[in-house]
């Protein structure tokens, strides 16, 4: 029969399942014992965190187990998080459209970062784009997307990064932007980055990465005030680092949560965590890197949901609902597909139409219509050039259309100099009859 596991004070028994109370003999037992290893199930992070954290005592690893802890009890964020205080990053510039070879960049909604290294492969004939997707030793095919910003959309690749580029990058995929400069790149497009705080990751993905523009002042500010809120952190642990190893015991961590704040958490609750992602209560964790996690989660709000994007061909909208073919529907796959509700519709400069319903965001290319909506943007029956008939105070004039905008049109009166110039909406203006 195997020694029991008891809880750092004593108090509590590991029973294989469960905590529960100790007998008063417990806290002899504990004390007897020196550093107990907290031998229990299977992480629910992944098998070998439990052995590099019960065996190994990998501070990294270690680490990487309490923060799904402080994640489960929702002690921070659970999805990746974007700093409020984030200052604008370098915005790509779209395209009116692609040629077959280009290289892009597509934005995975499974991943929920952009991927390089694609290439568009087809055109089809509704405008939408054919991508080939590296993914690991495969290539994957993506039928049916367009050009945009949004997750599912493709955008021009971005410039190359070189070795000693300063850079913003999202701190091991968490969605918490910290400076720092490329060391090197490696011959599958990732990137070793050594961080402003002397912190160090490597393999990190092209899509985690964005320029740093080091003359903006919000940049600036924002580096400093995200220093800043680590560096007090990094101080409030140091308290507990005696011999200044950067790494503070599971044990003590745990007295903080129970112990500490205006907020403790219960001992229950904080043991049920660290028991079942196999956290010891002698491991070491590198509290250097849970401070930076913790300033992101603090800072930081939920990233916005993005509804699922679908491709739609042969579209109409029939009572107020879209019908159509869909490429690849996340529940009814490739087929013909009739929405719920339209919530709303709009174009891009493209002319490429959103059209939102309460949990998807269907997409139609410029040409994706077998009858367009009245207001989309290839319906206007007018053009810059066209010389038409425009009404003045009850009569109608020879005129020159200059610009056109939506629905209003930039009118020249011929005969007349540009002074009389005005925009007008579709009620004054008419075609020009054809001569006889």
């Amino acid at each position: 029969m195997t020694d029991p596991v008891y809880s750092p004070d004593g108090k509590f028994m590991w029973t294989g399942t469960a905590w529960i109370p100790a007998p008063p003999t417990a806290l002899q037992a504990a004390d007897s014992s020196s550093k107990q290893v907290v031998n229990l199930q299977d992480s629910v992070i992944g098998g070998d965190v439990v052995h590099s954290t019960v065996i190994n005592n990998d501070p990294e690893a270690v680490t990487s187990a309490v923060i799904a802890a402080l994640q489960q009890m929702g002690m921070v964020n659970q999805a990746p998080s974007v700093p409020a205080a984030l200052p604008p990053l370098a915005e790509v510039e779209l395209p009116a459209s692609f040629s077959v070879g280009d290289h892009v960049e597509y934005h995975s909604p499974t991943n929920a970062r952009w991927l390089d290294r694609c290439k568009i492969v087809a055109i089809n004939d509704d405008g939408t784009y054919r991508i080939e997707v590296p993914k690991d030793a495969r290539v994957e095919i993506k039928h049916a997307v367009v050009i945009g910003s949004s997750p599912g959309t493709i955008r021009p690749s971005s410039p190359p990064f070189n070795t000693g580029d300063r850079v913003f990058v999202d701190w091991k995929g968490y969605g918490h932007f910290y400076p720092g400069r490329i060391a090197s790149e490696h011959d599958n497009h990732t990137f070793m980055i050594h961080f402003d705080d002397g912190d160090v990751e490597d393999n990190v993905e092209w899509g985690r990465i964005e320029p740093l523009q080091e003359n903006s002042t919000e940049v600036q500010e924002y580096v400093e005030n995200v220093m800043k809120e680590e560096q007090e952190l990094i101080d409030a642990f140091q308290v507990f680092d005696l011999e200044g190893s950067g790494t503070i015991s599971a044990g003590k961590y745990f007295e903080i949560l129970t112990e500490m704040g205006d907020e403790p958490i219960s001992v229950e609750d904080v043991l049920e965590e660290f028991a079942e992602l196999g956290i010891a209560m002698d491991s070491e964790i590198d509290y250097r890197a849970l401070a930076k996690y913790m300033v992101g989660s603090e800072a930081g709000e939920v990233s916005q949901h993005h509804k699922t994007e679908v491709i739609v061909r042969d579209a109409e909208i029939v009572d107020g609902v879209l019908k159509g073919y869909a490429y690849s529907h996340p529940r009814l796959g490739e087929g013909p597909v009739r929405t719920s509700s339209i919530l709303a519709i709009s174009f891009d400069e493209r002319a490429t139409a959103r059209v939102e319903t309460r949990n998807t965001m269907y997409v139609v290319g410029p040409t994706g219509w077998t009858t367009p909506p009245s207001d989309h943007p290839f319906n206007n029956p007018f053009s810059a050039g066209e010389q038409v008939k425009a009404e003045w105070k009850g009569e109608w004039w020879d005129s020159l259309i200059r610009e056109v905008v939506g629905q209003k049109y930039l009118i020249h009166y011929v005969g007349f100099d540009s002074s009389w110039d005005e925009w007008v909406g579709p009620e004054r203006i008419q075609k020009k009859p054809s001569p006889p």
